[in-house]
């Protein structure tokens, strides 16, 4: 007799084959071509026993933000500005937040707030060599980053590894980024968790 789990499994399996195969037959019926791509992506969870508003406090000190100030330097075309601008603002790890969702606040619509919050960051610079190369890889540039107070009282910071997400280019630039973002993003986090 099948598990639940394995049943739930083959179910989601299931909706996909299908999801796939009516899509396929829309796409066919219009001059539109769909290309898929399998991959694996390491999801990193990092947690330790300190408490989520140190946490907080510390990752924001060491972020720099996309403020009004840069993004008028975009709408105005003053590339040396922005340059510069870019990289005063990077903070501590060359990492700029670029959005934040606030998701503990949108659970009063469950009857409660929580501490949760995500971080869309990345470093601008970074993003404007990947996407040169490859414009897709947008996609993963800002990065998400979620931290949370987790269960215990302490905190938790969860992202998918940049480097296995932009494997998929198969470009020795876009993976010496990723490389240089997984490396970033540890260090972020392991400061921010610890203190340090």
């Amino acid at each position: 007799m099948q598990s639940r789990n394995q049943h739930r499994r083959q179910k989601a399996r299931l909706a996909v084959l299908v999801a796939s195969a009516t899509w396929a037959a829309v796409v066919h019926a219009g001059d539109v071509r769909v290309s898929q791509t399998q991959m694996v992506v390491e999801h990193v969870t990092v947690s330790s026993s300190r408490h989520y508003a140190d946490v907080k406090s510390d990752l924001e000190g060491r972020l720099g933000r996309l403020d009004e100030r840069i993004r008028g330097l975009l709408r105005d075309g003053n590339v040396e500005g922005l340059r510069a601008a870019v990289a005063q603002t990077a903070g501590k790890d060359g990492l700029i937040i670029h959005y934040v969702g606030v998701h503990g606040d949108w659970l009063i619509m469950k009857g409660k707030r929580a501490n949760v919050i995500e971080y869309f960051i990345g470093n601008v610079l970074s993003a404007v060599e990947m996407t040169s190369v490859n414009y897709g890889s947008g996609l993963y540039a800002p990065l998400r980053v979620v931290l949370y107070e987790n269960s215990r009282g302490g905190s938790t910071i969860e992202y998918d590894r940049p480097s296995t997400q932009l494997s998929q280019y198969h470009s020795a630039e876009i993976d010496d980024m990723g490389r240089s973002l997984d490396e970033r993003l540890a260090k972020l986090c392991a400061s921010a968790l610890s203190g340090q």
